[in-house]
């Protein structure tokens, strides 16, 4: 009931559409909304929620969510609604509705651009195209919330909520993270786990970039402390520079925490199977394991750390229009925030937390 009396408040003082997954049509019942108006000579009748049927008078075109495409919608004086059908929107835009507890957004296919959003109310979904829209649907306007999911990098809603509870009352919708988020699906977690830091390091590269960076990089290797989760970034202009990189790696992990890498993961790459690192690591007395070739998933975490880094670079640089040739700069920025952020592994363990916050020197 309080849905019916919404609906038929805000249809009678607003120009708002219901969204309906189950509609076939558009159907509205102001006559001054269509054009090109076609009047059937013989009434038709469509089927409503309840099983009646209700005249049909005519069809018309409108513009709903775009200007630049018209649609089609039934004239039903009769209805004390307007009913705009997700199925007609989507085929004939040639996007995707994305439904949410506070909102429903409409997505382009091709472009992953948001060009349009619904707001939820009382049991509905509704659509207007007028920006004024009452408060009572402004449930994920808060600007500070948004803000400051840009300045970290478009950080999931977990982390937002660990750092500002108060803010966070209501989900976001953000068109950066849609454009910037890979499609690709996760890569399970390893079954073995390290108990301290250092105790397992993964290791991956990535590269060659598209574009080399303003300052000459084409790869960048990573180093995850397991146990932590820790990110350190090296940038490389050649892959051939990996080795010299985990030197220095080592050489921090030993002077500054005192401590030694007990395992190196990584893939079978021949910069971490060459004559040269299999000595170095023989003579630290650190075990390597390699994933088999072709089998990305068993170097999961560092797989994973790299798709995250490289998402929250795109979403970075997306959000400010930052030349691609700068990517190793935000894939940097986008470290030492990932470093930094709260995660559920650092919630979880009190170790990491004062580790975090008074020892750990982070590369960047």
């Amino acid at each position: 009931m309080c849905a019916l009396s919404t609906a038929l408040n805000v249809s009678h003082s607003h120009d708002f559409w219901i969204i309906d997954s189950g509609a076939t049509d558009h159907m509205t019942n102001q006559y001054s909304k269509l054009y090109n108006f076609e009047s059937y000579t013989i009434p038709s009748l469509v089927s409503i929620a309840n099983g009646r049927g209700v005249p049909v008078l005519g069809r018309g075109k409108v513009k709903l969510i775009s200007d630049s495409v018209e649609s089609t919608a039934l004239y039903v004086p009769s209805f004390p609604f307007q009913l705009l059908s997700v199925g007609r929107i989507t085929n004939s835009l040639n996007c995707r509705a994305i439904f949410s507890p506070h909102n429903v957004v409409f997505q382009d296919l091709a472009t992953k651009k948001l060009i349009g959003e619904g707001h939820y109310l009382n049991g509905l979904y509704y659509f207007s195209k007028n920006l004024n829209v009452p408060k009572g649907f402004q449930v994920s306007s808060n600007l500070e919330h948004q803000l400051w999911h840009q300045r970290l990098a478009h950080p999931s809603e977990f982390v937002l909520s660990t750092l500002f509870p108060s803010l966070c009352k209501s989900s976001l919708v953000c068109e950066i993270c849609h454009l910037s988020k890979s499609t690709r699906l996760p890569f399970n977690s390893s079954i073995s786990r390290a108990s301290k830091f250092f105790e397992i390091v993964h290791s991956d590269v990535w590269g060659p970039a598209p574009l080399e960076s303003f300052d000459g990089y084409r790869y960048y290797v990573t180093f995850v402390d397991d146990f932590s989760k820790v990110t350190w970034l090296y940038l490389l202009k050649f892959k051939s520079e990996v080795m010299d990189a985990f030197k220095n790696f080592h050489n921090l992990v030993m002077n500054h925490f005192s401590s030694q890498i007990h395992i190196l993961r990584s893939d079978n790459g021949t910069e971490y199977t060459s004559k040269n690192m299999t000595n170095y690591l023989s003579t630290h007395g650190i075990i390597h394991q390699t994933s088999c070739v072709g089998t990305p998933q068993q170097n999961g975490i560092a797989e994973r750390k790299n798709r995250d880094l490289l998402e929250k670079t795109r979403a970075l640089m997306l959000q400010m229009n930052v030349p691609k040739r700068f990517w190793s700069q935000g894939v940097l920025a986008a470290t030492y925030l990932i470093n930094r952020l709260p995660s559920r592994v650092w919630i979880q363990n009190h170790h990491m937390r004062s580790c975090k916050t008074k020892k750990l020197t982070f590369p960047i």
